[in-house]
């Protein structure tokens, strides 16, 4: 079996002292597959859309895509000098001190950004790539780093209509947990990701889940 997984830090092992406990990692071991975790701090939705797509489309085809979405306050663009993402109060400043130009546009959407439009968009990105990979028959699970954050918790309400279209069954928790509610009181960095613990209890919740569905023995 090959497993494709993409998502945030979270997902990528940030602040482990062996990233090979990343919880795809775990999950690899506990499915004995092969494990490409394409995930990269700071990753947007939009990012993870588009390594998928592009791995699927030019790479090969995996057994299983595990999507660990992020925040939708978090936005790609792209420049001449390549893709970045950017988010409502982002500090990390050190990649654009030569495009100050990133700067200007971070400046406009701290102060300009429509939350719920953001929240449409995320429920958007699951949607899309959920079809994606439907189409492409393509076995998928979807899994969030917080599942009760500031976007859900305010707008979720407003767009069910459209929130009712995500796939619940490989929808691992939604709508309500995440990453950070099954890791609650395991061992956290100082950047607040959870350790090795945390990522065993991942890679765990996601190995049951795939059982439950029926598709392994």
């Amino acid at each position: 079996m090959k497993i494709l997984t993409v998502g945030d830090s979270f997902t990528f092992g940030e602040e482990l002292a062996d990233r090979n406990n990343a919880w795809p990692f775990l999950l690899g071991d506990l499915l004995d597959a092969e494990v490409t975790n394409l995930a990269k701090p700071g990753s947007g939705n939009k990012r993870m859309i588009r390594y998928v797509v592009d791995y699927v489309a030019t790479i090969e085809r995996p057994d299983l895509v595990v999507v660990g979405w992020s925040s939708p306050g978090r936005m790609e663009f792209a420049d001449e000098d390549g893709f970045f993402d950017l988010w409502p109060g982002y500090s990390g400043r050190a990649f654009m001190k030569e495009q100050p130009w990133r700067v200007d546009l971070l400046n406009y959407m701290d102060r300009h950004h429509n939350e719920q439009y953001l929240y449409k968009q995320y429920l958007l990105d699951v949607i899309l790539l959920q079809s994606f990979l439907e189409q492409q028959n393509i076995r998928y699970v979807m899994l969030r780093t917080v599942g009760n954050e500031f976007y859900h918790n305010t707008y979720y309400k407003e767009t069910k209509v459209t929130a009712d279209l995500i796939n619940v069954n490989t929808y691992l928790g939604w709508p309500n947990m995440g990453m950070a509610e099954w890791t609650n009181g395991c061992e956290r960095g100082p950047g607040g990701h959870f350790l090795d613990e945390g990522h065993q209890r991942v890679a765990n919740k996601i190995n049951e889940h795939i059982r439950n569905l029926g598709w392994l023995s």
